[in-house]
């Protein structure tokens, strides 16, 4: 499962290469991100991804939601995609709710990724992660979510399967693990079933 369709194992790059057990400190993420050269060309498609017509969109809301998650074509993509729907439709107090790939990147874009969504948590008031595992190039991601800036915006809609063996096999993975320990705990985590208690707990979201 990627993020936001970002990149998966088949596009791993710096920020992936490590063993699944050394998981990168809040600081040490941060530091990568802004230590990432990136080409004059690839500075300006940043620019104009995050300068479009998709961050005017979002401005001006008093609540913005950043729904991360799973993407491509998959179930868990729908249920995201369910997920920052609900939000969006939210006028009390008004909302929006967007996802990094509404910003137009593309696989092409592999090394902006990151970057972007750093940017985008940033900008939100509040990040929704919508996970159903652990599987892909998100679990670095999390780290991100972790960091002391935005930690206190992150809320997690967890899937929660039936059977413990399933959850072991869904959730296995060591980098992921010392990631999520907090994240998944206190009143900041709701776990749903099936797509009845997703919506649910989308309601536990402020």
């Amino acid at each position: 499962m990627n993020t936001d369709g970002g990149p998966g194992p088949e596009g791993r790059d710096q920020f992936e290469d490590r063993e699944e057990a050394e998981a990168p400190g809040a600081e040490e993420i941060l530091t990568e991100i802004e230590s990432v050269n990136l080409s004059p060309s690839e500075h300006q498609r940043v620019k104009d991804l995050v300068n479009g017509e998709e961050m005017n969109r979002i401005k001006g809301y008093d609540r913005r939601y950043l729904v991360a998650g799973a993407g491509g074509e998959t179930g868990a993509a729908t249920r995201r995609k369910t997920v920052c729907d609900l939000l969006d439709e939210r006028t009390d107090p008004p909302s929006v709710a967007f996802r990094l790939e509404d910003f137009g990147l593309t696989p092409e874009d592999i090394r902006l990724w990151h970057r972007v969504f750093d940017i985008c948590c940033g900008r939100a008031t509040h990040i929704v992660a919508v996970l159903e595992d652990f599987d892909g190039g998100y679990v670095w991601e999390l780290g991100l979510l972790f960091a002391p800036s935005y930690r206190d915006r992150v809320w997690v809609l967890k899937r929660r399967y039936p059977d413990e063996e399933t959850e072991r096999e869904r959730y296995d993975n060591g980098m992921a693990a010392s990631h999520v320990k907090l994240l998944l705990t206190g009143d900041r985590c709701h776990e749903w079933i099936d797509a009845d208690e997703l919506r649910d707990a989308v309601n536990e979201v402020p």
